[in-house]
């Protein structure tokens, strides 16, 4: 009897990795509208069917791949047991630069709006789920996450636009110098 068909789990990322890199890829040299799920299996390497394993569209492979960023994020955050706000700010900070060639091509793209979208949905997840007496006093306000993605999403397009050399220990000092002087 023959073993039904399974993908292993290395398999999987594998093709998985292919799509996404082949999107980052062809994101460089075209318009995003005009690349099609064709374009990015036969980049890839794999085929449609396998794209359509895992995505229902192209978009889902850039949604995807936030949502892996954001998870390591999220276990960065409780392994390192980030409790202020200024320590979670910094790792923000540094977990972009580790990213910023990403973001800088999904910029390029002009489809930075899809970061904006990914970071107002973790900015919400945060809220609701981290222990940190800072967040947890910010709960029950609706603009908070807001505040925070959209500051976050400025600063971080204004940093990739503009090739700052901060460092995010910098930049994350001069966010909580503007703060003290606003506040």
């Amino acid at each position: 009897m023959k073993k039904p068909y399974n993908i292993s789990m290395s398999n999987r990322n594998h093709t998985k990795q292919y799509i996404l890199l082949a999107l980052f890829a062809l994101m460089q040299k075209m318009d995003y509208d005009e690349i099609s799920v064709k374009d990015i299996c036969t980049r890839a390497g794999v085929s449609r069917m396998s794209f359509y394993r895992y995505y229902s569209k192209k978009d889902d492979v850039f949604i995807n791949y936030c949502d892996e960023r954001f998870e390591e994020f999220y276990n960065i955050l409780k392994e390192k047991g980030v409790t202020s706000f200024k320590e979670f700010t910094l790792e923000i900070f540094r977990f972009i630069k580790k990213y910023a060639r990403q973001i800088s091509i999904l910029k390029q793209a002009h489809r930075e709006f899809m970061f904006l979208e990914q970071l107002n949905s973790y900015a919400r997840f945060i809220i609701m789920n981290y222990k940190n007496d800072f967040v947890i006093e910010q709960k029950n306000n609706p603009l908070f996450c807001y505040f925070i993605a959209g500051g976050l999403y400025n600063t971080t397009m204004y940093w990739i636009t503009n090739e700052i050399k901060s460092s995010p220990e910098e930049l994350n000092e001069m966010f909580y110098k503007m703060m003290e002087k606003n506040g």
